[in-house]
């Protein structure tokens, strides 16, 4: 349902997002980070990205968009 929103939305507008090598960096290190402890190659639970104050609105955007509805909690927190 969510997913149908998106598409229904985005056919009125376009969304600019930003490609920030930064907000990019943090989600694929955590995600990276998710999976290795999963398969039992890290014994501590990876902890949610920690974004400078200065990107965390950037962060928030790109996250949401790649990881739209309740997905973007995974990252977010």
């Amino acid at each position: 349902m969510e997913v149908e929103k998106l598409e229904k939305s985005s056919r009125d507008f376009v969304t600019l997002i930003e490609h920030s090598p930064y907000c990019f960096g943090k989600i694929l290190d955590y995600l990276h980070s998710k999976q290795l402890h999963s398969l039992g190659l890290l014994s501590a639970e990876p902890t949610l990205p920690e974004v400078q104050d200065s990107q965390k609105k950037r962060f928030e955007k790109v996250v949401k968009y790649y990881f739209p509805g309740d997905s973007s909690e995974f990252i977010l927190g």
